[in-house]
C-alpha cells in the first residue's frame, strides 16, 4: 500500500483530507452531543460520573502515594466510593458531625483518631513525630490539604458510626441462656450414614432435562449469583536480557568512567568486603580514592564502583539505656532525673531495674554490641558519637533514653563508595523477536481450538495457560507475576474467540484468546451447568437411599444395606456434624434433629450436605447448669457482636446495594 502511494500522490491527498474531515465531523458531533465519558459504574442505584470520578482519584492520591501503581489507585478510589456512597444517609440522619477542634485533635493532639494512627503515623505516637506530621500538611499546597482533610474526615464520622453501633450491641439474659445451652446441653445417638461419596455417579441417571429443571428453580439463588468476568486462554514468553543486550550496557557505561571519576561523588555507602565478586572486591578495598572500578555485573545490575573516601572509624559500640516510654516534657524531666542520679550515684543497672520500661531493665539496660544501622538514627548517632562512659539523654520516636556507652570496638579503616548502575535488561531489539515470534500466534488463529493448536505448533513445550473469571480492573491474574492490566482491559473490550496481539507486560510478553464472557446477575445455564450437575446427581442420590434407608430399628436398616450402627456422645448445638459418621459436610439440620428428636425414637431418612442419615436418641438432654447465671456467656456474647458487628453491617450494606463496577470501560 505504501509504494501504491508513493506512485500516485493523488491518492495521498484523498487520505489525508479525508482523514481530516472525519475528524473535523466527529468534533462537532462531540461538541453539539455534548459527548464524554460514559458513568463510570452505579452504586446502590446511582451513577458514578467522570467527573466524580476524577475528583476521587485527586482526593486518593493527595493522601497515599501511588507512585507506579495506577491499578491500586483505581481500585482504592473505587472502594472508598462505595464506602462514602453506602454511608452518606446514615451519617446524615444520626448528624454525625467533626469539628474543626476534633480534626485537630484527631490529626495532632492527644487522643488522634485510630485510622490517623494507623496509616499516618504508622502505629508510633509521640510529640516529635506528631510535629513532623504538622509541618508536613503545613508545608503542602492548600489545595492538596483541603482534600486531606475531606477525606480524614470522612474516615473519622465512621468511626464515630460504628463505634455508636459497637456499643449499641447488647445481649440480655435470654440470649446468655441459650448460647450457654447450646454449648453445653448434650445427648447420645445411635446412626446409620450413607456417604454420598460412597455411591457410584452411576447409580442415579441425571438428564439434560433434570439439570435445566434444577437451573429454572435456583438460578436466581444467592449461591449461583454471578459478577461480571472473563476467562482467556494465553501463552507467555519471558524476554531475557541477551549476551549481547549485557555487553551493550557494559560498553556504555565504560564509556562513562572518565566523567564519573571527575564528577563528584554525591551520596555514598560504605563497602562491605565481599559485597561484589573478584576481583572487583580486591580492587575496590586497594583502589585509590576517586578511582573507578568496573563495569561489575552484580544481581541483575551492570555497575562502576567509585572510591567516594576512606576513613577510620568505629564499627560497633556497646551500651545501655533506661527508655521512659512518655514524650512530654514530663517524660523529659524523669530522664534527666534519673541521669543526674545516675551520674553521682554510679548505679545505672539499679535504675534501669526501677525505672527502665522495655525487656532490657532486667538486664541493667544493656543492649549488647551492636553495629551501625541497626538503632534508630538519633539513638545511633549518640552512641558513636558519644565517650565511654559519658550520660546522656536523647529522644526517639519510642520516648526518652538515658543512655551511657560501655565499650566501643578499635577503629578500623573503611571504605565509602558511589555506584553509578544500570539495570540488565532486555533491548527493544531482544523484545522485537519474541514480538515477532508470537504474532504467528495472532495471524494465524481464529479461535480457541486453532490458538491452542498454533501455540504447540511454535513450541511443543509451550504452556498454554487458563485465567478463569478475571474480575474488572484486577491487576493480577493466574500465572503472570507483574501488573496484567493490559490483558484485562482487552479481555473487557473482546468477543468470543478473539485473539489478542502480543502485549507486553513487565518482561513478559502475552498473547491471549478470550474464551468466556460472563455478566452480571443471573448465569447463563452453560456457565453454571456443571456446578448444578453435581447438585442433581447429589439430590438423585439423596432421594434413591431416603427410601432404601427405612425400617423399624436401626439394626433392620443396617442389615438391609450392609452398613453399620455408629455411636455418636456428647453432641450439642455446637456441633456442625457427626464426626463419628466421617463426613466432612456441615449438617446443621441432621445436628438440630438429634436435640429435636425424641428419645427412642427413630428418625425418618435424613438427606443431609454429605449424605443420607437415620438417628435414634439414646438419652434425654443432659441439662448443664450454670455456675454464674449465664454472666460468663453474656460477656462472651457480647463482646463477640460488639466486635463484628460494625464489620457485618458494611458487609450487609455492599450486598444489598446495587453496586456495577464499570471503570474497565474507560480504560
Amino acid at each position: 500500500m505504501i509504494e501504491k502511494i508513493r506512485r500516485q500522490g493523488w491518492l495521498a491527498l484523498v487520505l489525508v483530507g479525508g482523514a481530516l474531515l472525519l475528524f473535523i465531523i466527529q468534533n462537532a458531533l462531540d461538541s453539539g452531543m455534548g459527548s464524554g465519558p460514559d458513568a463510570l459504574g452505579d452504586i446502590d442505584g446511582s451513577e458514578v460520573s467522570y467527573e466524580e470520578w476524577q475528583r476521587a482519584i485527586a482526593k486518593q492520591r493527595a493522601v497515599f502515594d501511588y507512585s507506579k501503581n495506577e491499578s491500586g489507585l483505581s481500585n482504592d478510589t473505587w472502594n472508598q466510593l462505595v464506602e462514602e456512597r453506602l454511608y452518606a444517609d446514615d451519617l446524615e440522619a444520626l448528624g454525625i458531625e467533626v469539628s474543626d477542634n476534633e480534626y485537630e485533635e484527631m490529626m495532632f493532639g492527644k487522643y488522634l483518631s485510630p485510622y490517623i494512627k494507623q496509616t499516618i503515623y504508622q502505629g508510633v505516637d509521640s510529640m516529635s513525630y506528631r510535629d513532623r506530621v504538622r509541618k508536613y500538611f503545613d508545608s503542602q499546597d492548600p489545595a492538596k490539604v483541603d482534600l486531606m482533610k475531606s477525606f480524614f474526615i470522612f474516615k473519622r464520622k465512621r468511626e464515630k458510626y460504628d463505634n455508636l453501633v459497637k456499643w449499641g450491641a447488647y445481649t440480655n439474659t435470654i440470649d446468655a441462656k441459650w448460647a450457654f445451652k447450646a454449648n453445653n446441653n448434650r445427648v447420645s445417638v445411635d446412626f446409620v450414614a450413607k456417604s454420598f461419596a460412597e455411591i457410584p455417579d452411576t447409580d442415579v441417571n441425571v438428564s439434560e432435562d433434570d439439570i435445566k429443571s434444577y437451573y429454572n428453580k435456583h438460578k436466581a439463588d444467592r449461591e449461583y449469583k454471578q459478577e461480571r468476568s472473563r476467562s482467556v486462554d494465553y501463552v507467555m514468553m519471558n524476554v531475557v536480557p541477551s549476551s549481547e543486550d549485557t555487553a551493550m550496557i557494559k560498553s556504555n557505561l565504560s564509556a562513562a568512567i572518565k566523567e564519573f571519576s571527575s564528577a563528584s561523588a554525591g551520596a555514598s555507602t560504605r563497602y562491605k568486603s565481599g559485597s561484589v565478586s573478584e576481583p572487583f572486591n580486591s580492587m575496590i578495598l586497594s583502589a585509590p580514592v576517586d578511582s573507578v572500578v568496573g563495569p561489575v555485573v552484580e544481581g541483575g545490575m551492570v555497575k562502576l564502583m567509585k572510591i567516594a573516601k576512606r576513613v577510620s572509624e568505629v564499627d560497633s559500640v556497646r551500651a545501655r539505656h533506661i527508655l521512659i516510654k512518655d514524650s512530654s516534657p514530663k517524660g523529659k524531666m524523669k530522664a534527666d532525673s534519673i541521669a543526674s542520679v545516675v551520674k553521682v550515684k554510679k548505679n545505672f543497672a539499679e535504675m534501669a531495674k526501677l525505672f527502665g520500661t522495655d525487656g532490657t531493665k532486667d538486664e541493667g539496660g544493656d543492649l549488647k554490641m551492636f553495629g551501625r544501622g541497626a538503632m534508630v538514627p538519633e539513638f545511633e548517632k549518640a552512641c558513636f558519637d558519644g565517650k565511654v562512659g559519658e550520660i546522656q539523654v536523647i529522644s526517639t520516636q519510642f520516648g526518652y533514653h538515658v543512655v551511657e556507652v560501655t565499650q566501643k570496638k578499635a577503629p578500623q579503616m573503611n571504605t565509602y563508595v558511589a555506584a553509578l548502575e544500570q539495570p540488565i535488561e532486555a533491548s527493544p531489539r531482544t523484545q522485537d523477536v519474541a514480538i515477532r515470534k508470537l504474532k504467528e500466534i495472532t495471524i494465524n488463529s481464529k479461535d480457541t481450538a486453532s490458538f491452542r493448536s498454533n501455540a504447540k505448533a511454535m513450541d511443543a513445550n509451550q504452556r498454554v495457560v487458563s485465567a478463569k473469571m478475571i474480575t474488572p480492573n484486577a491487576s493480577n491474574v493466574m500465572g503472570i507475576n507483574g501488573n496484567a492490566q493490559a490483558l484485562v482491559n482487552w479481555a473487557y473490550k473482546a468477543e468470543i474467540n478473539d485473539v489478542s496481539s502480543p502485549m507486553v507486560l513487565d518482561n513478559s510478553i502475552v498473547v491471549a484468546v478470550l474464551t468466556e464472557i460472563r455478566e452480571r446477575g443471573v448465569p447463563s445455564f452453560e456457565n453454571v451447568k456443571d456446578q448444578m450437575k453435581i447438585k442433581v446427581i447429589k439430590e438423585k442420590k439423596g432421594e434413591l437411599w431416603a427410601t432404601k434407608l427405612k425400617g423399624a430399628s436401626l439394626q433392620e436398616i443396617a442389615g438391609s444395606n450392609g452398613l453399620t450402627v455408629k455411636r455418636s456422645e456428647n453432641v450439642s448445638l455446637r456441633n456442625v456434624n457427626i464426626p463419628e459418621a466421617g463426613i466432612s459436610e456441615q449438617e446443621f439440620a441432621l445436628v438440630g434433629t438429634c436435640i429435636g428428636i425424641p428419645k427412642d425414637k427413630v428418625s425418618e431418612p435424613i438427606v443431609g450436605e454429605g449424605g443420607v442419615y437415620v438417628i435414634q436418641r439414646l438419652t434425654d438432654v443432659v441439662e448443664a447448669q450454670s455456675l454464674d447465671n449465664y454472666a460468663t456467656e453474656k460477656k462472651s456474647v457480647s463482646l463477640g457482636a460488639k466486635s463484628s458487628l460494625a464489620q457485618r453491617i458494611f458487609g450487609a450494606y455492599r450486598e444489598s446495594a446495587d453496586i456495577d463496577d464499570r471503570r474497565f470501560v474507560q480504560e
